[in-house]
């Protein structure tokens, strides 16, 4: 059985799949598999990875009508081997470096009780040019301010989770706490689905930190970055807020998470922004983000949410 189990969702990925499979074939931990999911691409995304069957043995293509990122890796973990211990949600326009799993394996391997592990990353761009060494930052918020964890600082909290700090295809997750969530949230859509999916993994394990770039994120112009993620966090404030399905315990939680986010965490966002406004002479939106954030701040100092 593999070891690891790496599902890659790939829709219109024929300009960047080559690289993505050749980066996970030079892994010095080979002991894995990597199941591709086509999700109703129009290009030749699927005669690309299909050049690789004969020769890969460790990889298995699968085709879908278009279901989206979130349909295409739970339809991957489906087709997973039901032994492997560990899960990647690997994307298809990314790379790997070539110690990447084998760090995160030997990590989680000697520390049970943690049930995702996440890396930094390197940003490149279409040719594969890096563009910067990226340093994650993770923020939890007090009563009265925004505090940044220190780099080193392996443990991950509940709140920094849900203020974004987990990026989805940098974590390598334990397959036995996969298995009790609920999955890749279909209902919400790309964008912010992994805040959703790993709050999850807070509430059962612990998430870890491991300080080093071993992932290459690519930038372009295609990619589905590009969506509107304030919307999508709307969703997920609201799904905090109204705790259908939570238990007793959860909702303070994601009550206290939601309370947090739209009173401390986005006040901070938008000073941030505002500065970077005010440096490029944008006096009047710098201003208005200012003023904007005051005022959420300030409606902070109600009492918190039960």
């Amino acid at each position: 059985m593999p070891k690891v189990s790496v599902i890659t969702p790939c829709y219109n990925g024929e300009k960047y799949i080559a690289k993505a499979i050749e980066s996970l074939q030079a892994q010095t931990f080979t002991d894995w598999e990597h199941i591709v999911i086509d999700d109703g691409s129009s290009d030749d995304s699927y005669q690309v990875v299909s050049s690789y069957l004969e020769k890969e043995p460790r990889l298995r293509l699968f085709k879908q009508p278009n279901g989206g990122a979130c349909n295409a890796r739970n339809n991957g973990f489906k087709f997973s081997s039901a032994d492997s211990k560990y899960l990647l949600f690997f994307d298809a326009d990314d790379c790997l470096e070539p110690t990447m799993l084998e760090v995160m394996v030997n990590y989680l391997d000697a520390r049970p009780e943690v049930g995702l592990a996440y890396c930094d990353y390197w940003l490149i761009n279409t040719e594969g040019k890096i563009l910067k060494r990226a340093k994650s930052f993770r923020y939890i918020a007090s009563r009265f301010a925004i505090h940044q964890l220190p780099y080193e600082e392996p443990i991950t909290p509940f709140m920094s989770v849900g203020f974004g700090a987990c990026l989805e295809p940098l974590c390598v997750i334990r397959r036995s706490v996969y298995e009790k969530t609920s999955g890749w949230s279909e209902w919400l859509g790309q964008g912010h689905e992994g805040i959703d999916l790993f709050l999850q993994f807070a509430l059962i394990s612990e998430i870890h930190f491991v300080p080093q770039n071993l992932y290459y994120y690519r930038r372009h112009a295609s990619q589905s970055i590009n969506v509107n993620l304030e919307v999508q966090i709307q969703k997920l404030i609201e799904k905090w807020k109204l705790g259908k399905d939570f238990t007793e315990s959860q909702k303070s939680y994601y009550h206290k998470l939601a309370y947090f986010y739209e009173n401390r965490y986005l006040p901070y966002l938008w000073i941030k922004e505002g500065r970077a406004m005010m440096r490029n002479k944008k006096y009047i939106k710098s201003i208005e983000l200012h003023l904007k954030a005051a005022k959420r701040y300030f409606m902070s100092f109600l009492p918190l949410p039960q």
